[in-house]
């Protein structure tokens, strides 16, 4: 007798979840058409900032007088250049002819411009342009005005953008489509000015946003739903979603929320110890055999990892600086405790968050490390990335000072540290970021700050390692400068220690007694 109703009930149920459905995916579209605007805003921003700084630094070098490329001249340019991120190369020119540039210094010959795309208030711009003095693979974005150029690539000016990843720039010129970054075919030329023009489907969303003018554009897009990695809290959302309408959307929002905070997810995977501490090798730079290491961290949990860009800041955000690195050195510790050397002591590398030195934890840390084994050496390695208190630490300095660890400044000439006060931490060890050694091949002015940085360490009498070496020619060079010791991807990447200690026994002179292997822990 009830039969008669089920059609209906099926109606109702097919209606709600329909309704949820609808309600869900609106919701989602708004959020994510709203995320998509203020990406291609923040990437068009990144362009027009560069830009402006190009006329910036072009006006500014037209002020100084030169007229011919001299050494002076050379050096002014060089200095522009090193103040800024985003240039490439500043160039300088004689009789309309481009004579020389802060990458190659005076041209053996001159190079004559091809037609400018566009100007800008007397400054010719050209898209999609080969950089003839560097590497035929490299195109950029041309500014010139009268007697100088600087030159923008897209990789300097998006370097650190990794939001959503499938995105287009490009120009009209004369009316035709110039694609000039990303991936093409992104953008349809459905915008035509600085207002935004969504797509919006059943897989994918997409924005296209250009200029006032018209002439630059950027166009992103992204498959719906792909910024989730875990199917079963999606299909429980969808759930609750579908069958509650509008008080589930609410739901919804709150728990993906919480569920996909970084401070829940660091705080609960510090309880659960889904830190995985990762070794990378320090290598002597003459006979390539590994002599260290520096322990890094890594998190992984059910919803994917988190990169140490992200982690970091939120564990000292939260106060949990010296739970993690107490963690991480009792693993360390646990890990290298059968090594054994007939010689030289192994290195091992510890980064400490400077906060922890101004607050005394670091004072624990200590504590744990007065039974070393006799074949390791352990250094505290201090980023400058945060200033350290000396005026307040005084006491907790001395205790560094005075105990078995080494002290080590990790991106030495990139943050807050002087000499008078690297004096007050007996310092062992100078590590040279980075972004100097990159440019050590090219000889730029970045690189020519290496000789001070070993000067100040020979005035500290401690060894210099240089960091994120990745290939040969690098190595030639710092050998140049008297650098002993390295690490990057050209030696190894940073791995587990069951991956390391294989790598370690067969690259060093290093070994281990017994059968133990360490700590394999998975992060899940």
């Amino acid at each position: 007798m009830h039969k008669p109703y089920l059609p209906h009930k099926i109606a109702v149920s097919t209606i709600g979840i329909c309704i949820g459905f609808s309600l869900f995916f609106f919701s989602y579209s708004h959020i994510l058409q709203r995320q998509l605007a203020e990406q291609t805003e923040k990437i068009f921003q990144n362009i027009q900032n560069g830009l402006s700084n190009g006329f910036k630094v072009i006006n500014s070098l037209h002020e100084k007088g030169f007229t011919q490329c001299s050494q002076q001249n050379l050096m002014q340019m060089r200095k522009a250049q090193f103040k800024s991120n985003d240039i490439r190369d500043i160039g300088f020119y004689q009789n309309g002819q481009l004579t020389c540039t802060t990458g190659s210094g005076k041209l053996a010959n001159p190079i004559t411009d091809s037609p400018e795309n566009i100007q800008i208030d007397g400054n010719k711009i050209w898209f999609d342009h080969v950089l003839e003095t560097f590497d035929e693979s490299i195109t950029g974005i041309v500014i010139r005005k009268n007697e100088y150029n600087v030159i923008l690539t897209f990789q300097g000016l998006l370097g650190e953008y990794t939001v959503f990843k499938h995105y287009e720039i490009g120009a009209r010129v004369d009316n035709q489509w110039l694609h000039l970054y990303g991936d093409n075919g992104i953008f349809k030329s459905r915008a035509s000015d600085s207002k935004k023009y969504f797509s919006v489907h059943l897989l994918s969303h997409s924005v296209e946003f250009c200029s006032a003018s018209g002439v630059l554009c950027v166009a992103m897009q992204q498959d719906n739903f792909s910024e989730f990695e875990s199917s079963s809290l999606i299909f429980f959302a969808f759930l609750v979603a579908l069958f509650s309408g509008i008080s589930a959307l609410y739901v919804y929002d709150q728990v993906c929320r919480y569920l996909f905070g970084i401070n829940r997810r660091v705080t609960s995977g510090l309880k659960a110890k889904r830190f995985t501490p990762y070794y990378q090798a320090i290598v002597d730079l003459e006979t390539n055999k590994v002599v260290g290491c520096e322990l890094l961290a890594r998190f992984k949990d059910k919803m994917g990892p988190l990169y140490p860009d992200q982690f970091i800041p939120v564990v000292g955000k939260l106060n949990l600086s010296w739970q993690l690195t107490e963690y991480l050195i009792s693993t360390a510790l646990q890990d290298f405790k059968h090594i054994q050397s007939p010689d030289e002591p192994f290195y091992l590398s510890i980064n400490i968050f400077p906060k922890d030195i101004n607050n005394q934890d670091i004072l624990k840390g200590l504590a744990r490390l007065q039974d070393l084994p006799p074949a390791l050496n352990v250094a505290f390695e201090i980023t400058e990335d945060e200033e350290l208190l000396y005026d307040e630490v005084g006491k907790t300095l001395e205790a560094l000072s005075n105990s078995p660890v080494q002290i080590s400044i990790d991106d030495f000439g990139t943050g807050y540290s002087n000499l008078s006060q690297l004096k007050l931490l007996d310092i062992h060890t100078l590590k040279i970021d980075k972004s100097f050694v990159d440019e050590v091949e090219t000889g730029s002015i970045r690189s020519t700050l290496i000789p001070n940085i070993v000067a100040i360490a020979d005035k500290l009498e401690a060894t210099i390692i240089a960091e994120g070496i990745e290939n040969q020619l690098q190595v030639t060079e710092l050998l140049k400068m008297n650098i002993k010791y390295g690490q990057g991807w050209y030696y190894s990447k940073a791995v587990p220690f069951n991956k390391f200690k294989e790598h370690l026994t067969a690259n060093s002179h290093f070994k281990f007694s017994g059968n133990a292997f360490g700590n394999n822990l998975s992060g899940d």
